[in-house]
C-alpha cells in the first residue's frame, strides 16, 4: 500500500514537472513579447532633444494667443480689417527663408520662436507652430547628429521642393494636389540614407506632414492673392504720381487703404498727393493721416515727420517745419533697416525689374523709405531757404544731402537725386568757372573690371572728390542706369590734371543690381556724378581721340597693365602670404603677358621677345619700389626694416621672366 502511494506521488510530481517544463517556453515568449512592448512604449515616451523641450512651453503659449486671434477674426464683420496683407505676405516669405537658411532643426526652432507681428493673419502665424509640433514628435534625444540631419533634410527639403513645384508667386492658384505632394515626399525618402527606426517614424507621420504641406500651399495661395490686389492699386498710385496725375494717384492710394487699413505705403503716398494737390480740405486730411501714422508706426516715423514738415512749410510755419525736417534727417539712417523691411517683397516681385515702369516703382519706394528726392529732408530745407531768399543756404543744404549719401554709402539714389535737384530746386551747385570735367573708362587687363579716369579741365582745383559711375548695360531700357562708386575718395584734383580714381569689378555690381553677370563689352553708354566740396556735377565721357601709336607703345601699355595687376595681386598676397592660388594666378599673368605683348597679329605664332621681357622686368622693378617696406622690432628693441611678402612675391615673378631672357642679341629690324 505504501509503495503504491509512493508510486502515485512520484507519477504526480513527474506530471507537474513535465507540465511546468511545457509552460517555460510560453513564459519566455510572453516575457519577450511583453519586454518588446515595454521597450517600444519607453521609446515612444522618450523626450525630444533638449533645445526643443526648452522652448515647447513658449510655443504652446504663443499658439494659444494665435488661436484666440483666429476666433476673433472668424467673428469679425470684416476680417480684412483685422490683419495687414503686407505683414502676412512677409510672414509667408519669412517661413520659406527660414527653411532655406536654417541648417538643422535647432536653427529652425530659434527662427520659429521669433515674435510675430499682431497684424499677421493668425492662420498664417499658426503654420510655423504646426510644423514645430510635427518635427518635435519626429526627434528623439538619443538620435545622433546624422540621423537628425537626415530627418531635417527630408522634412524641410520636401516643403521647399513644393515651393518650387508650384512657384509660389503673385496671382498663383493652388496647382498641387495630394498625389503630387506624395510623389515629392516619396522621392525625398528614396534619396535619404536613414536607419530603419528613422524611416519608420517618418512613415508613421507621413500623412500628417503631407496634410501640413497641402494646407500651407492652400493658405499661401489665399493670402498672396489678397496681397496681389493691394499691390496692384499701390502700383497704380506710384505710376500716377510719376506721370503727374494726382487725381488718379489719390483714387488708387485711397482704394489700397480701404483694402488694408494697417499698411504704410499707400498712407504715405496719399498724404503726399494731398499736400501736392493742396485743395481746400487737403491739408486737413493730410494732417489727420500723418498724425495717425506717427501714432501707429512708432520707430518708423521718418517719412511722416518729413510730410508734417511739408505741411507746415505750406502754411508758412518755417521754423516749425525745419524742426520736423531735422528730425526726419536724424531718424532716416536709424530707421533705414526697418523702413526697408518690405524691400525683400519687392525683390520677390521680380517682374517689376522687367519694365521701365516697374523699376520706377521700386525706385520711388526706395526714395520714400531712405529719404531721397521729394522725401529728402535736406532738399526740403533747401526749399525753405529758397522761399526765404537765401540761395547760399539752399546750396549748402543740397551739398549736405549728397555728403550724407556718401557717408552712409547709399549710392543707389544719387543719380535720381541729381535729376530731382535739376528739375525742382532753383539753385545751381553744379558749375564752377571754366567747368570742363570729363570722364574716361577702360577695362582692366585680365579682369572683368572697369577703371575710371577723370580730367579737371577747369581753372580751379577741386577737393574731396568722389566719383559715382552711371552705366547702361545691354538689356537695360534707354535712360535707365545703374550707379556705383569707383575707387576711394580723392583728396584733390588739380586744375588741368587727370587722376585715375580706381577700378570696380563689373560682375559683382551687375549680379547685385541686375541679377545677371555682365562684361565690359556689355556697356552701351556711361557717364558719372562727381561729388566734391566745390561742385556736384554730371560728368560726360571724354570724346575718343584717334591717334596713331607705335607697336612698341601699345605693347608697353599692355605690359603696364600687367604690372598693375601684379601689384594688386601682390598686395593681396601680402595679407595672405600662403595663398598658393594667388601665386599661381600671378605666374600665369606673366606667362600670358609674354604671349600677348609679343604677338604681331592674330595669325602669327606667339613668341616672347627679349625686348618685351625686359619691359615687363623693368615694370616689376617699379612695382617693387611702389610697395612700402614693413618695419618690425627685434628682440633687442631695435627697429628693423624688412621686405614684405608682396615684394618677395614679385621678385619670384621677376625670376620667372629673367630665366626666360636669352643671352643673345635681338634680331636686326
Amino acid at each position: 500500500m505504501k509503495n503504491k502511494n509512493k508510486t502515485e506521488k512520484e507519477g504526480s510530481g513527474l506530471k507537474h514537472f513535465m507540465l511546468f517544463g511545457c509552460l517555460i517556453p510560453f513564459f519566455v515568449v510572453t516575457l519577450l513579447v511583453g519586454g518588446l512592448i515595454f521597450w517600444r512604449s519607453i521609446e515612444r515616451e522618450q523626450v525630444p532633444p533638449k533645445y526643443i523641450t526648452v522652448v515647447e512651453k513658449k510655443v504652446v503659449k504663443q499658439q494659444k494667443k494665435v488661436q484666440l486671434r483666429q476666433q476673433k477674426l472668424f467673428k469679425a464683420s470684416n476680417p480684412r480689417m483685422e490683419y495687414d496683407p503686407d505683414q502676412t505676405a512677409m510672414a509667408l516669405f519669412s517661413i520659406e527663408q527660414a527653411l532655406s537658411n536654417a541648417k538643422n532643426f535647432k536653427d529652425l526652432t530659434s527662427l520659429i520662436l521669433q515674435k510675430d507681428s499682431e497684424l499677421i493673419a493668425p492662420e498664417v502665424a499658426e503654420l510655423k507652430y504646426r510644423f514645430f509640433n510635427i518635427y518635435k514628435d519626429l526627434l528623439r534625444a538619443e538620435d545622433d547628429i546624422d540621423d537628425q540631419q537626415s530627418i531635417y533634410n527630408i522634412a524641410s527639403g520636401a516643403l521647399l521642393d513644393m515651393f518650387s513645384a508650384v512657384k509660389l508667386d503673385l496671382g498663383t492658384t493652388l496647382a498641387i494636389d495630394h498625389d503630387q505632394a506624395k510623389v515629392i515626399w516619396t522621392e525625398r525618402m528614396r534619396r535619404a540614407d536613414l536607419r530603419d527606426k528613422m524611416s519608420e517614424r517618418l512613415r508613421k507621420n507621413q500623412d500628417r506632414l503631407l496634410r501640413f504641406y497641402f494646407d500651407y500651399m492652400k493658405t499661401s495661395s489665399k493670402y498672396l492673392k489678397e496681397w496681389d490686389v493691394l499691390c496692384a492699386y499701390r502700383d497704380r498710385a506710384y505710376i500716377a504720381i510719376f506721370e503727374g496725375d494726382l487725381e488718379a494717384a489719390i483714387k488708387n492710394a485711397g482704394t489700397a487703404i480701404k483694402l488694408a487699413p494697417h499698411e504704410k505705403e499707400a498712407h504715405l503716398l496719399l498724404a503726399r498727393c494731398l499736400l501736392q494737390r493742396n485743395a481746400e480740405s487737403d491739408s486737413g486730411s493730410a494732417k489727420i493721416m500723418v498724425d495717425e501714422f506717427l501714432k501707429k508706426h512708432q520707430g518708423q516715423e521718418a517719412p511722416a515727420y518729413l510730410l508734417r514738415g511739408v505741411l507746415k512749410m505750406k502754411n508758412k510755419k518755417y521754423d516749425e517745419a525745419i524742426i520736423d525736417f531735422d528730425q526726419a534727417a536724424i531718424y532716416y539712417p536709424k530707421q533705414q533697416e526697418v523702413l526697408l523691411d518690405r524691400l525683400n517683397l519687392y525683390k520677390k516681385r521680380n517682374f517689376l525689374n522687367k519694365s521701365k515702369e516697374g523699376r520706377m516703382i521700386i525706385n520711388m519706394y526706395r526714395g520714400m523709405m531712405t529719404g531721397s528726392g521729394f522725401f529728402s529732408p535736406d532738399f526740403q530745407l533747401a526749399k525753405i531757404a529758397q522761399l526765404r531768399g537765401d540761395k547760399d543756404e539752399a546750396r549748402e543744404k543740397i551739398f549736405d544731402h549728397f555728403f550724407r549719401r556718401r557717408l552712409q554709402g547709399q549710392w543707389d539714389r544719387v543719380l535720381t537725386d541729381f535729376r530731382f535737384c535739376n528739375k525742382n530746386l532753383e539753385t545751381d551747385p553744379f558749375k564752377i568757372e571754366g567747368n570742363n570735367i570729363s570722364l574716361e573708362i577702360k577695362p582692366a587687363f585680365f579682369f572683368n573690371s572697369v577703371i575710371a579716369k577723370i580730367h579737371n579741365g577747369s581753372n580751379r582745383d577741386i577737393h574731396n572728390v568722389t566719383l559715382l559711375l552711371c552705366v547702361r548695360f545691354t538689356d537695360m531700357f534707354k535712360g535707365d542706369y545703374i550707379s556705383f562708386p569707383v575707387g576711394a575718395t580723392q583728396a584733390r584734383l588739380p586744375a588741368g590734371k587727370s587722376i585715375t580714381v580706381g577700378r570696380r569689378d563689373i560682375s559683382d555690381v551687375t549680379i547685385e543690381k541686375l541679377g545677371t553677370k555682365k562684361q565690359f563689352k556689355d556697356i552701351i553708354d556711361y557717364a558719372a556724378v562727381l561729388i566734391s566740396d566745390e561742385i556736384i556735377t554730371w560728368v560726360e565721357p571724354r570724346p575718343a581721340v584717334i591717334k596713331k601709336t607705335s607697336v612698341k607703345s601699345d605693347k608697353l601699355k599692355i605690359a603696364t597693365e600687367i604690372a598693375k595687376a601684379v601689384v594688386d595681386m601682390a598686395a593681396s598676397a601680402d595679407k595672405q602670404a600662403t595663398n598658393k592660388k594667388s601665386k599661381k594666378l600671378a605666374e600665369k599673368l606673366i606667362r600670358e603677358a609674354a604671349k600677348m605683348v609679343s604677338a604681331k597679329g592674330k595669325g602669327d605664332r606667339v613668341k616672347f621677345s627679349n625686348e618685351h621681357k625686359k619691359i615687363i622686368n623693368d615694370l616689376l622693378d617699379s612695382a617693387i619700389n611702389y610697395i612700402p617696406k614693413q618695419q618690425t622690432v627685434d628682440k633687442d628693441g631695435q627697429t628693423v626694416t624688412e621686405e614684405t611678402d608682396a615684394v618677395k612675391y614679385i621678385k619670384l615673378l621677376k625670376n620667372i621672366v629673367a630665366l626666360s631672357i636669352k643671352d643673345e642679341p635681338e634680331p636686326k629690324k
